[in-house]
């Protein structure tokens, strides 16, 4: 029996929030209408735009009835994927960005994972980054084909080694335990957040070591652009919570979760632009002052490789001269910052 055959009960809602992306809308929606797992809900969120992308939505909605439009006013990435959660009606539940696009196999491999592994609610594959020329920037993390079943714990410690995939877009999770959930509106590195919020309520989380997601790293996005330190402060506000996180409820991990906001500092130290490194920027002072009482930490923690203790040891001292340092370093290397 085919892996379709036998699990056409299980409707899957993937969930598009689009927002002014008509030149990349085609690649996106077609790549899902062409999943070679069919018994798809596709539940496509037109949040406000105002170019011609709602116009493209209900184009395939009048030619396939798994594509169901929701017109709304614009209210950010967040509030159409919450949107997209109340009409959503699938066994599991999927989410895409409209810049991206899934591989051919991205929904039957996912769930036929997760139904096979005991236990499991939740399912997810390797994505790779491209340019917008094309060109591979970054490839997937594991590339083995290996599929691995990790508790929650396990699930957080590759999260607090940056290893672990804290998107929505490379995994399904059963509409039993996404449907209580919503996105945090008007916040950055909502992913994150909400998976964090939601990890004590996963039993066990499928993680297939093959390319499924493939990300466009467009300048404009709210993630993926140049410097945004609103970002940077929900990642470190994030990271914070992480490490409350793993003090109730995985003391083990502790040391991992301060490996983790360290890194995080850093990498907001690394990319604020000097000008912006000012006595009135309260972030910034922050994030220093943070720094610099984090000696013991930074020479102690066994999770920082050598490169981020010398980084963040300079930091502790001269953040604006390694900051130039950097910079240019950065600029030699052909790199944007």
């Amino acid at each position: 029996m085919k892996k379709e055959e036998a699990a056409l009960d299980k409707l899957i809602s993937v969930i598009i929030p689009i927002y002014n992306v008509e030149g990349c809308l085609h690649r996106c929606l077609d790549a899902v209408q062409g999943q070679t797992y069919s018994n798809l809900q596709i539940i496509l969120v037109d949040d406000g735009s105002t170019d011609h992308s709602g116009k493209i939505c209900d184009e395939y909605a009048a030619q396939d009835a798994r594509f169901l439009v929701i017109h709304k006013e614009n209210g950010g990435t967040s509030s159409a994927r919450n949107a997209g959660l109340e009409a959503a009606t699938g066994a599991f539940i999927g989410f895409l960005d409209s810049d991206d696009w899934p591989e051919p196999d991205l929904y039957e491999t996912l769930l036929d994972a997760v139904l096979k592994t005991e236990g499991a609610v939740a399912a997810q594959m390797m994505s790779r980054d491209f340019a917008v020329d094309g060109t591979l920037l970054k490839g997937p993390q594991r590339d083995d084909g290996k599929i691995m079943k990790l508790t929650q714990k396990e699930y957080f410690k590759e999260l607090m080694l940056h290893v672990g995939d804290s998107s929505f877009c490379t995994k399904i999770i059963a509409s039993s335990q996404m449907k209580d959930y919503r996105f945090s509106s008007h916040k950055l590195n909502e992913d994150f957040e909400l998976l964090l919020r939601m990890l004590p309520q996963i039993p066990g989380i499928v993680t297939i070591g093959k390319v499924g997601y493939n990300i466009e790293l467009r300048a404009g996005s709210n993630t993926r652009g140049k410097y945004n330190q609103a970002l940077y402060e929900a990642m470190l506000e994030n990271a914070g919570y992480a490490l409350h996180m793993a003090e109730e409820l995985f003391p083990d991990c502790v040391t991992l979760a301060k490996r983790f906001e360290l890194v995080q500092a850093l990498d907001f130290m690394l990319h604020i632009p000097v000008e912006k490194m000012t006595q009135e920027n309260q972030f910034y002072q922050k994030m220093k002052k943070m720094i610099r009482e984090s000696g013991k930490e930074i020479r102690k923690n066994p999770f920082l490789d050598e490169r981020q203790r010398k980084n963040l040891k300079r930091l502790r001292f001269a953040p604006r001269f390694v900051r130039r340092v950097h910079r240019v370093l950065m600029h030699f290397r052909g790199k944007s910052i």
